[in-house]
């Protein structure tokens, strides 16, 4: 399987202090993994390393079997999509929200609405097309964050905790949601999370970090207890 990212004797050093020591990791094409440890461990990171967000201080990494310097950074960003933890709406309705990345990637207008009222459909959001996006719920909100990230087609999507502030019923509900179209789409997904379930449900691998450095990792088909590296169900 080829990789999606690789990342080879990376380091991350902020203010005098190393943040991250990586000597290699990967993401394989269609794969789903789970960044998982305690505050400050360098998940987030991490992740923003990978979705070229932030440079690291030194170390290869390579996206689509390119290294960084052979990218148009531009390019390589619209080939990746990030959904935070809060979700971040402009005061416009959600249609408009949802279609404000293809906006900027001047995509015509009947192609935006061609493409952005399926995934309304497909995330249960689609009765809330031309209300304010402010208005909505947590829940309702996430939803429209991942609309957002999912309607540019992205071939990596990241999520940083995306259900972290949402209650545990909603919480349920939306990540069978959103597991069964990233399973559908086959997209290349990277997750932080504290949630030991999150990680089983919804990838395929989780790496457990400490202070900079994945210090575990194991496949979630062998099968994974809450407290297979030490932790409980939040770390």
């Amino acid at each position: 399987m080829d990789k999606a990212i690789e990342i080879q004797n990376m380091t991350l050093v902020l203010g005098g202090r190393t943040i991250l020591n990586i000597p290699y990791f990967a993401v394989e094409n269609g794969q789903s993994v789970s960044l998982m440890g305690p505050n400050g461990a360098g998940k987030t990171s991490l992740m923003l390393i990978m979705a070229a967000l932030q440079p690291p201080t030194s170390g290869t990494i390579t996206w689509f079997g390119k290294k960084a310097e052979n990218h148009d950074l531009l390019e390589l960003r619209r080939k990746m999509a990030m959904v935070f933890q809060k979700p971040m709406m402009l005061d416009l309705s959600v249609t408009e929200n949802v279609e404000l990345g293809l906006k900027f990637r001047h995509v015509s207008r009947k192609e935006r609405e061609k493409r952005v009222k399926p995934w309304l459909e497909k995330l249960g959001i689609a009765h809330l097309a031309r209300q304010r996006a402010r208005s909505l719920s947590g829940g309702e909100a996430q939803r429209v964050a991942i609309a957002q990230a999912l309607v540019l087609q992205p071939q990596v999507i990241f999520l940083d905790e995306p259900f972290s502030n949402l209650d545990k019923a909603t919480r349920d509900e939306f990540k069978q949601d959103i597991g069964r179209l990233l399973r559908e789409q086959q997209i290349t997904t990277v997750m932080v999370t504290h949630h030991i379930r999150e990680a089983t449900d919804l990838t395929d691998i989780i790496y457990y970090m400490e202070d900079g450095e994945i210090v575990g990792q194991k496949a979630v088909k062998d099968g994974i207890s809450i407290d297979q590296f030490g932790m409980g169900e939040e770390c």
